[in-house]
């Protein structure tokens, strides 16, 4: 199957990548990860580029990790491989990125979208935009464990333990997003943070950025996230009824038969 890879544009000095599989809500895959992970390497060693925005094509930025690859049979070196060679590496390439790198979100930020999205500078949510980590939901957990660095650890278990969907609003008030705007302000908001960017002293932005970040790695942030990635591998690995119903019927059926089942699972606590 041809994976639809990310749209790339420069234009006035800002590098915009658009995720581009609106069919599939924009589902990552590791092909996807890699590209968005070498497009934020080469913009952060480009002169002519001052930030870089993460925005995704048609209903949503991103609903997460492709399920049916997530819930695939792999060896425990490609799932470690994946998670950490791959995944986290685009998002650490944001994170050290030279550049300001901004996420535009609309829709669903679910996932591995809403991990790809923690470590960005600034991230502006539409009202209506849904987030969450529900990989809890189905026996997994989170590859870049970001979110304990960002809240307070109640806000985190709320975040991590539940895999609730919660609102653009909530996001705001916990410090997961920097601004949230009305659904058809996106353009527009992002057109003004980039112009109030590309007018900045490219130097200071550059150096307040690693100081920022350094405050965080310095108190183990770096180790602590990279320590947790094979735990997160061997989580796929423990047996349990809930994850292997969803499992079958996301294999079996398609994603959106293994959402609906999960949905009804948790609501009601019947697994029939």
């Amino acid at each position: 199957m041809k994976i639809e890879m990310p749209l790339q544009e420069m234009r006035d000095g800002v590098m915009t990548i658009t995720l581009n599989r609106p069919e599939k809500l924009n589902a990552l895959t590791p092909e996807i990860y890699s590209f968005i992970g070498d497009c934020i390497n080469h913009a952060s060693n480009d002169p002519a580029c001052v930030a870089v925005v993460l925005r995704g094509n048609g209903r949503a930025f991103s609903s997460g990790f492709d399920l049916k690859l997530e819930m695939g049979e792999r060896t425990h070196e490609d799932k470690l491989h994946a998670l950490h060679e791959v995944a986290n590496r685009a998002r650490w390439a944001v994170w050290h990125c030279k550049k300001p790198v901004i996420a535009a979100i609309h829709g669903y930020c679910m996932g591995g979208a809403f991990e790809l999205v923690l470590p960005c500078d600034f991230t502006i949510a539409t009202e209506s935009c849904r987030l969450g980590e529900p990989e809890i939901l189905f026996g997994a957990g989170p590859a870049f464990m970001m979110v304990p660095w960002l809240v307070n650890h109640k806000i985190a278990k709320d975040i991590l333990l539940t895999g609730r969907q919660f609102t653009a609003a909530e996001a705001l008030r916990m410090g997961i997003v920097s601004t949230v705007v009305p659904d058809d302000g996106l353009d527009a908001a992002i057109d003004g943070l980039t112009q109030t960017l590309s007018r900045l002293p490219s130097a200071a932005v550059r150096i307040t950025k690693t100081g920022i970040n350094r405050a965080y790695e310095t108190m183990g942030m770096t180790p602590h996230i990279n320590s947790w990635v094979e735990a997160a591998a061997y989580l796929s690995y423990i047996d349990d009824a809930a994850r292997s119903e969803f499992q079958k019927r996301v294999m079996q059926d398609g994603p959106g038969a293994g959402i609906a089942w999960r949905t009804s699972y948790y609501k009601t606590g019947n697994a029939s």
